[in-house]
């Protein structure tokens, strides 16, 4: 079986994740690790037996037996690094958010619209079978109507100015890190975006949002979103429609979904993974590529651009209720 010979840039936390799903992506193969620094590199490759390690983001995307790159850096670097995996042709698998703000979206997806080459956001929620499965049991009617939905995402994470969660010089903020799940999953869900925007923000003294609690209206449906570095939050995605409600628990990350109709539990799906979830975003990516495909049907660009409106506007909605 051909396969998609991945390499990943950078060597931190997400970029672990990645490297121990691979191998349950029949057709996908990591060949290659790039970092920062030397060490890093051929440490991460000896823990994962990946066969090149780069000093370098440079050698790393001039390396020819590398057909598709994952970046997988803080969100600050996402737009400089996939244009740069994308000018070298190479595939782009780019961590979420796949950029800071909906001009630079524009930008990237026009470079892989240039240079001819395929790119998707790694909006890894949206791979996951127990999301599919909630949408589906929602297409067929099995909670009724849907009036209301509701997802959060919060943990509880020490101030530091310096860290990338809390610095303003790396993009920090809940709604780029976490907030973007609830957003996603109402979009997910609903096929669209929200008519109307409420929100709440809560700022660190660093000047970056540290809560989001966000009201969106589309149509009769109401979705209230909230994600927080201050505490920690339930994490469930819950469907409330006019017959039952489907729930989800740590939805972004969701191995199982529940049916439930009138109180009563009437149905449960599980996903029984093998690996940690990216397995199912990695192979679908994979199989986009070997097919030649230039975007996922799955996870659009056009998605990824509306994700990055939505919080746009939920920034701009509650810096107007901080102003009146």
């Amino acid at each position: 079986m051909k396969k998609v010979r991945w390499g990943i840039l950078g060597a931190g936390r997400i970029a672990r994740q990645f490297a121990a799903d691979i191998r349950f992506a029949p057709t996908a193969g990591l060949h290659a690790v790039g970092a920062r620094q030397g060490p890093s590199a051929i440490s991460f490759a000896r823990e994962f037996g990946i066969p090149a390690a780069h000093a370098s983001y440079e050698a790393l995307l001039s390396d020819p037996d590398v057909d598709a790159i994952y970046v997988a850096t803080p969100h600050s670097f996402h737009l400089e690094q996939s244009l740069a995996a994308l000018r070298a042709g190479k595939a782009v698998l780019c961590e979420k958010p796949l950029t800071t703000s909906p001009d630079d979206c524009r930008a990237l997806a026009r470079a892989a619209h240039d240079q001819d080459t395929y790119l998707m956001e790694a909006l890894w929620t949206a791979f996951l079978p127990s999301i599919q499965k909630a949408r589906e049991w929602l297409d067929d009617g099995r909670i009724g109507e849907l009036v209301q939905l509701r997802a959060d995402f919060g943990f509880s994470a020490a101030f530091n100015p310096r860290d990338r969660l809390w610095n303003p010089a790396l993009a920090g903020g809940a709604l780029l890190d976490i907030g973007i799940y609830p957003i996603a999953f109402n979009r997910l869900m609903l096929g669209r975006g929200p008519d109307h925007i409420s929100s709440i923000l809560k700022m660190a003294s660093t000047g970056v949002d540290e809560e989001v609690f966000t009201m969106f209206q589309t149509g009769d449906i109401t979705s209230l979103l909230t994600c927080s570095f201050k505490c920690n939050l339930d994490n469930t995605g819950v469907l409330i429609g006019t017959r039952g409600r489907i729930v989800l628990p740590d939805f972004w990350r969701s191995t199982s979904a529940f049916l439930y109709e009138d109180g009563s539990l009437i149905e449960s799906f599980d996903d029984q993974r093998r690996g940690n979830g990216f397995e199912f975003e990695i192979e679908a990516a994979s199989r986009d590529i070997l097919n030649g495909r230039k975007q996922s049907e799955t996870v659009p660009l056009s998605l990824s651009l509306a994700l990055q409106e939505d919080m746009a506007d939920v920034i701009s909605a509650g810096d107007a209720a901080r102003a009146g």
